[in-house]
C-alpha cells in the first residue's frame, strides 16, 4: 500500500520540529492523523523569490541504498536593460548530493504531519486590521509513489496575513526539505537523460496548472528558462502552447529562446533582445512542423 493511516506522528522531535513552522496569529492548527508514506516515494520541492530573481527545483529520488538529491537553481540577478526584450540569459546551477534513507524517512514523517495539519482562520480583528508585504514568492511540494500523488501543495503571491493560511503548509514543506539537506556536500552535476526527461515531464505537468494563474507570471517565465537548459525534446509540446500567447507576453519570447536551445536550431534573425516575436514565432512553428 502506498500510504496507510497511523495514529502516531512519529518521534516527539518530529512533531516539535514541524510545529515550529506553524506559529501564527492568523490561523489555528488541528493536528490530524498523519499517514506513513512509502520510503520509496519521490519528492519534488520548489521555491523562488519574485523580486529576488530566483527559482529552485529539488528532486529527492530514493533507490535501494541511498536517496539522490538533484538541485537546479536559477539565479537571474538584477540586470537593468533598455532593449525591447530582456537579455537571453539562463544562469543555472545544477548540483547533486545524497542523503541517507533514515534522513529521508524522517523528512517524509515530517511531511506527513504537515499534510495532516488542518488550519482554520482566526476571525479578523477590526481594531488590528491586516498586514501585507511586497515580498512575492513561490513554494511547492509534491510527493508521488507508484503513479499516485500523495501530497500536492503549491502557492505563489505576496505575503499577507489573510493569505498566510494558504501558503503555510507548502512553506513548511519547503523549509523542512531545506533543513534536511543543510550541510550536504553538493557538487556540480551533469544531467543524465533520465533527469532531463524528468525535468521536461515536470515542466509539462506543472505548466497546465500555472500557465494562467495570476500570481505565477514570473514563475512561468523562469520555468520556461529552466526547461530550455535542463529539459529535452519532450518539453516542446508544452513550449509550443506557450508560443500561442499574445506576442507581447514575455512567455512567448522566453519560449522561443528555450525551443532554440532544445532543438539547437536557431531561426532568430536579429539580436535576440530586438527580435520580431511574431515573425520569429512563425519561423519556429514552421521548423517544428518540419521536424515531425
Amino acid at each position: 500500500m502506498v500510504a496507510v493511516a497511523t495514529s502516531v506522528f512519529g518521534a516527539d522531535s518530529d512533531v516539535k520540529q514541524v510545529r515550529e513552522h506553524f506559529k501564527s496569529d492568523n490561523y489555528t492548527v488541528e493536528w490530524g492523523t498523519a499517514r506513513t508514506f512509502d520510503p520509496g516515494a519521490e519528492l519534488e520541492i520548489g521555491d523562488g523569490s519574485g523580486h529576488g530573481f530566483t527559482l529552485n527545483w529539488l528532486r529527492f529520488r530514493p533507490d535501494d541504498k541511498r536517496v539522490e538529491v538533484l538541485s537546479i537553481r536559477l539565479e537571474e540577478g538584477r540586470h537593468p536593460y533598455k532593449s525591447k526584450w530582456p537579455p537571453d540569459r539562463a544562469p543555472l546551477t545544477v548540483k547533486h548530493a545524497r542523503i541517507t534513507p533514515d534522513a529521508y524517512t524522517a523528512l517524509l514523517r515530517a511531511l506527513a504531519i504537515v499534510d495532516a495539519a488542518k488550519l482554520s482562520p482566526v476571525p479578523e480583528d477590526p481594531m488590528k486590521g491586516f498586514s501585507s508585504s511586497s515580498r512575492d514568492f513561490w513554494v511547492y511540494a509534491r510527493l508521488t509513489a507508484k503513479n499516485e500523488t500523495l501530497v500536492d501543495l503549491g502557492w505563489a503571491g505576496y505575503w499577507g496575513s489573510p493569505s498566510e493560511i494558504e501558503f503555510a503548509k507548502p512553506q513548511a514543506a519547503v523549509d523542512l526539505a531545506h533543513e534536511a539537506i543543510r550541510g550536504l556536500d553538493f557538487k556540480e552535476h551533469s544531467l543524465t537523460e533520465e533527469e532531463r526527461g524528468w525535468a521536461s515531464s515536470k515542466f509539462t505537468r506543472d505548466w497546465k496548472k500555472i500557465k494562467d494563474a495570476e500570481f505565477h507570471w514570473w514563475v512561468r517565465e523562469r520555468y520556461i528558462i529552466m526547461v530550455g537548459v535542463v529539459g529535452d525534446a519532450s518539453a516542446l509540446s508544452a513550449l509550443r502552447d506557450a508560443l500561442q500567447r499574445d506576442p507581447k507576453d514575455r512567455r512567448v519570447y522566453y519560449a522561443i529562446n528555450a525551443i532554440t536551445r532544445l532543438t539547437k536550431q536557431d531561426v532568430r534573425d536579429k539580436l535576440v533582445e530586438e527580435m520580431d516575436v511574431v515573425k520569429t514565432r512563425q519561423r519556429l512553428l514552421d521548423m517544428l512542423r518540419d521536424r515531425k
